[in-house]
């Protein structure tokens, strides 16, 4: 039976993370990730799912909360030294466009580029449609135009350098399903669906909305669907949409949706789409605690009707002459804490360590998420300027570790 110093356990975008990490900061340690592979048919799969199945996420520092600023701040300074190490090209800098004519966000959004200081011009709408001619908004409206290392991610490829920029330096990458953690205190016994086993002394689980399922005291996590629109652009979009930022929206009247929205994108089956996600709709939510049955319907699935109609409407008023080519809607899953930050705690002394819950923001941010998970496990201290009590674990009892 092997036997390993730390096992991450989920090779996510913030498991990923951790295991490069391990490699940089701890050397001397014997590690490895275990995870499986993106499933070639997500129709036929009867495995476990991850969202990062996907070519963008944004990222920019600009944020309501300060906090979710300096995670993205300090993610996004190492974009380039994990495309260096690894040779993969993961990280566009399209810009990021926010734009709100809610009192309390702009407020928000301020104080946060006051405290970071990213480069950015604070637009109005007259201002906003200069310098973007093919989008509209409102006249109340307040963007904040982030340049710089704005613009978005590929989540997939994020993943892949992380993944070989660990291996590089000795990880091992074990692409299994983890079905049972037996924790003692001798160490750990790790078991997969395909009967391996693997012994390690420390552990850190960073297995998302599936993280439940391998936990017999269960974390108190909301893990809610989420449904994508894609818009398949004509060459004569992608062209003329070249200049496009990625875009998150927030507005004071409810007929106006709240989304995010990520320029032209090629996509693996040689398309290339707008993506749209919404917020404040009503999607469903997943009890993924004791196995994963329940998720496979989602995942099967095409997302929620009703709610692509409505992103595709809300496209068509922000680029009110955009010419898509067709429309179609995939499943996605977040997974979210009680408090709107990750889990990044101990749960069993010395044994088994957590790195989980990305509320739905955790793309961009996720290697300091994983960065602080993976030290924490390593050294059993707290290696960040941010307060650990704000990401302690909760359990579904009430109580915390």
């Amino acid at each position: 039976m092997a036997i390993y110093d730390l096992v991450v356990i989920g090779k996510g975008l913030i498991g990923s993370a951790a295991l490069r990490h391990l490699t940089v900061n701890c050397p001397e340690l014997d590690v490895c990730v275990i995870g499986p592979d993106e499933p070639p048919d997500r129709k036929a799969h009867r495995g476990v799912f991850a969202s990062h199945y996907d070519q963008g996420r944004i990222t920019r520092v600009l944020d309501p909360s300060q906090l979710w600023g300096a995670l993205a701040r300090e993610s996004i300074k190492r974009y380039a030294a994990i495309e260096a190490a690894s040779g993969v090209k993961f990280h566009h800098r399209a810009g990021c466009l926010r734009a709100t004519d809610l009192p309390e966000r702009i407020a928000e959004i301020d104080d946060c580029a006051q405290t970071y200081a990213p480069p950015h011009q604070r637009l109005d709408a007259a201002g906003c449609k200069a310098v973007y001619p093919f989008l509209a908004f409102s006249e109340d409206f307040i963007a904040w135009d982030e340049k710089g290392e704005a613009g978005y991610i590929n989540p997939r490829s994020l993943i892949e350098a992380q993944l070989s920029a660990a291996a590089a330096k000795g990880a091992e990458i074990i692409r299994e399903i983890v079905t049972a953690i037996d924790c003692r205190a001798d160490g750990l016994t790790i078991e997969t669906r395909a009967g391996r086993q693997l012994r390690a002394r420390k552990a850190l689980l960073a297995a998302g909305g599936y993280s439940n399922t391998l936990l017999e005291r269960k974390l108190d996590m909301q893990t809610k669907g989420h449904t994508i629109l894609l818009a398949e652009l004509p060459r004569s979009e992608i062209e003329r949409l070249r200049a496009m930022p990625s875009i998150i929206s927030s507005f004071e009247d409810p007929s106006v949706a709240s989304l995010y929205m990520l320029p032209p994108v090629p996509y693996p089956d040689g398309k290339t789409y707008i993506k749209l996600g919404p917020s404040g709709y009503p999607e469903p939510f997943f009890n993924a605690v004791d196995n994963d049955s329940e998720l496979l319907d989602w995942f099967h699935s095409e997302g929620r009707e009703d709610i692509a109609e409505a992103m595709k409407e809300a496209l068509h008023r922000m680029i009110p002459d955009l010419k898509a080519v067709s429309y179609h809607s995939v499943p996605c899953l977040i997974t979210n804490s009680v408090h709107g930050k990750p889990y990044i705690d101990e749960l069993e002394k010395d044994r088994l360590y957590l790195a989980t819950a990305g509320n739905g923001y955790a793309a961009k941010s996720s290697d300091e998420i994983g960065r602080i998970g993976a030290m924490l496990c390593a050294t059993g201290e707290w290696h960040s300027d941010l307060s650990q009590e704000d990401f302690r674990a909760v359990y579904m009892d009430g109580g915390s570790k």
